[in-house]
């Protein structure tokens, strides 16, 4: 139910239609029973008043509907002979603990409805062949009172879902910007460091290798457009589903050999030990995996440049294990401006967690060890690319 629905639900009782109608019925009850006179008529009308203005979506105060819904009621009863109309009172009682708007006027309400047919007995009837009508209405008015007690708890609790429902709202997309906040990070972070490193390898190559250094230079390029494609894909995402447009494929644990190579071949010592067929890897599990790698790879050259990195992955049947170890750094880290904690780590974390699994990170050594727990069958969640 949408949180437009549940408003509209929840107030369709003490602001709707419900309780005039209920009064113009009760209001009928007493000409049905009673002898029609002018003065009947025009004191029904007032008491009628307050509900009409409820009808067309106008606020009505407590003391007026204590005053209007249950006195006048009580001054027809005790006029004209007629008890039908206590029941315009007790609905004035149910409405007002329904509210809760003001518990002094509830209280008035409550005690007029009942002193009301009470005074009519003592006037007209005779008191010991007539108290159970005394009991009768005393007992409708507790009832109706319970009854407005128990809508206004439904209002209140239709209050609460709706702000939880806001709430969620809120969360879903916040929790959504940070998703594509690690995807950026994820796929253009890792785009520039490898591109970086293929820039400074062909500076220190370029005076006596002029061939590698255009090699690089390709390498680079390559990089570069491959990184903006995954922004392309990226973007793809925020589309509107009815949109159309061929979508680059998602990368998998498969890929992750591929990513290494290219990170190799920018100068980066780094080598790989596979256990297991990667291609049998589910996607949503080898995403994060392939993930997990080219984070952890891309801290390595901006926290501990040209450390040797090993890269180990053992697919068993049941899990997707993976670590990435860097040994000490052969140069001082480069520091880059606006670069700051970065959204790195925690995306890691987020993203293993989402599949059930677990991550570790942390010194080991002279350097840093990241390892990584995937179980291969996992609860639905939804992963980003």
């Amino acid at each position: 139910m949408e949180a437009t629905g549940l408003r509209a639900w929840g107030g369709s009782f003490t602001t709707g239609l419900a309780f005039p109608i209920a009064a113009l019925a009760a209001a009928l009850l007493v000409f049905a029973t009673t002898d029609i006179t002018i003065g009947l008529v025009g004191t029904l009308v007032l008491a009628l008043v307050p509900w009409a203005l409820l009808a067309g979506q106008v606020r009505v105060g407590p003391w007026v509907m204590a005053l209007a819904g249950v006195g006048i009621p009580a001054v027809v009863s005790f006029s004209y002979r007629a008890p039908g109309a206590t029941f315009l009172a007790l609905l004035a009682v149910a409405w007002l603990a329904a509210m809760g708007e003001s518990w002094p006027a509830e209280t008035a309400a409550l005690v007029g409805a009942v002193a009301s047919p009470a005074a009519d007995i003592l006037r007209f009837g005779q008191w010991r062949e007539d108290y159970v009508g005394v009991v009768f209405f005393g007992t409708g008015a507790f009832f109706s009172w319970l009854i407005g007690r128990i809508l206004r708890r439904e209002r209140q609790l239709v209050a609460a879902l709706t702000e939880a429902h806001d709430r969620l709202d809120v969360a879903a997309a916040a929790a959504e910007r940070r998703r594509i906040a690690h995807d950026v990070h994820d796929a253009v972070g890792h785009g520039l460091t490898v591109v970086l490193l293929n820039l400074v390898g062909a500076r220190q190559v370029l005076d006596r290798d002029p061939a590698a250094a255009a090699e690089a230079l390709d390498r680079a390029e390559q990089v570069g457009r491959d990184s903006l494609q995954s922004v392309r894909a990226i973007v793809g995402l925020l589309r509107d589903p009815g949109e159309t447009g061929a979508q680059p494929p998602i990368p998998g644990a498969s890929d992750i050999v591929d990513l290494l190579e290219s990170v190799a071949a920018a100068g980066l010592p780094v080598r790989s030990e596979v256990s297991g067929d990667l291609d049998a890897v589910d996607t949503y599990t080898g995403l994060a995996a392939f993930r997990v790698v080219q984070e952890a790879v891309s801290n390595v050259e901006h926290h501990a440049p040209g450390a040797e990195v090993v890269v180990r992955i053992v697919h068993d049947p049941e899990h997707l294990v993976l670590s990435v170890r860097n040994g000490a750094a052969r140069r001082a880290p480069v520091r880059q401006r606006g670069r700051g904690g970065g959204t790195g780590l925690d995306g890691m974390r987020q993203r293993v967690s989402a599949l059930g699994g677990t991550l570790s990170a942390g010194p080991d050594g002279d350097g840093w060890l990241v390892e990584t727990s995937l179980p291969l069958r996992h609860a639905s969640a939804t992963v980003g690319r």
